[in-house]
């Protein structure tokens, strides 16, 4: 697997982890970050 190279890396503390999932929890719970891809969306965000 080639995978090594693209693990996620926090932009923040410089934190690595094997897998994006680690990576958006450490986002979200360490730095208060939302990813728009995942959950419900905004409410801006309908589509209009």
């Amino acid at each position: 697997m080639d995978y090594v190279i693209s693990m996620p890396n926090c932009s923040v503390c410089g934190e690595s982890f094997s897998d994006d999932i680690r990576f958006l929890n450490h986002m979200m719970e360490k730095h208060g970050f939302r990813n728009p891809n995942v959950g419900t969306p905004d409410r801006n965000s309908r589509g209009y």
